[in-house]
């Protein structure tokens, strides 16, 4: 059988293996560089989109976080400005509450001490001798500060006798005015209880005769009622005295013959007299001009009718 022997050159054939060998290992390196680049691109587009949402979501928190302060702020300012206004309203209350209240304070002040000075003029008129001697007796005893008779009693062998010569004539001086006051009050309180006293009946024995008759003042006033101008208020006025209590029948004679008495208008004279009386008395009194105003006019326009 024949053989037959061939030759075959394969380095065409090794060479394009070599050129391929090169060709894969660059595409190696190509796919390893293009699959680093993907990651890397990839990596960065993760992050990318991670702070987008992140950025968004900060975003979307901060606006909404500011829209409630807005509006928290807005409903702050509204009720801030209406607070204001209250307390413009309650400083404007309590400014007019303080006005009134001092012009009333004012007003009830000086009604109050009107009504006390007059209320101490008219107690100091009911019982004069003991308000002089109460009015002495201050000027001595509680006037301390203002007044040095008490060194009399407490100076030392130092003291000048000339002061004490002055000292003593002081002292002796208020005493005189002191006694001289309880003099005239007990002098006024006798000549009051003897013309009392003459005038009253003194027991049951001065009144056995029925000829013997005796005289008892009595003073009969009618004045209008304050509830009913037509009505009339009649009241009668007996002197007290522990003889005479039951003054029943004297208050009911003098109601009986009320209507039999004959009244006619009085004198000009006598009321102008009384009128100077009246005066006097309201300049002593001291009391205000507006009162003693009131009391002249209430006793100008009254008219005075005498029993005849």
């Amino acid at each position: 059988m024949p053989s037959y022997s061939f030759n075959v050159d394969t380095s065409p054939m090794a060479n394009s293996i070599d050129n391929t060998r090169g060709n894969v290992n660059g595409v190696t390196a190509a796919v390893v560089a293009m699959q680093a680049a993907v990651i890397a691109t990839e990596q960065a587009a993760s992050k990318k989109i991670c702070d987008n949402i992140d950025e968004g979501f900060y975003t979307l928190v901060k606006s909404q976080i500011s829209q409630k302060a807005v509006a928290a702020y807005t409903e702050m300012t509204a009720r801030h400005v209406t607070l204001l206004q209250l307390a413009k309203a309650i400083d404007n209350s309590k400014r007019v509450m303080e006005n009134d209240f001092n012009m009333i304070a004012r007003r009830y002040t000086k009604l109050f001490n009107s009504l006390n000075k007059a209320l101490e003029i008219r107690v100091k008129e009911l019982d004069r001798p003991a308000m002089q001697l109460a009015e002495t007796r201050k000027r001595m005893v509680f006037d301390k500060l203002k007044d040095d008779s008490s060194m009399l009693f407490s100076v030392t062998s130092e003291t000048i006798p000339a002061a004490q010569t002055a000292l003593s004539g002081k002292l002796k001086q208020k005493t005189k005015e002191t006694i001289n006051a309880m003099c005239e009050s007990v002098h006024e309180d006798r000549t009051y209880s003897e013309k009392v006293d003459s005038i009253l009946v003194k027991n049951e024995t001065d009144v056995s005769s029925e000829n013997d008759m005796r005289y008892i003042p009595a003073a009969f006033m009618v004045c209008e009622s304050l509830l009913n101008k037509n009505d009339h208020i009649e009241n009668v006025y007996t002197p007290k005295t522990d003889v005479w209590q039951n003054t029943s029948p004297i208050v009911s004679e003098v109601n009986r013959i009320s209507k039999e008495l004959n009244w006619s208008n009085a004198d000009n004279s006598e009321k102008n007299i009384i009128r100077r009386e009246l005066l006097t008395l309201c300049e002593k009194d001291n009391a205000e001009e507006r009162i003693t105003k009131e009391i002249i006019r209430m006793f100008d326009e009254s008219v005075w009718e005498d029993c005849k």
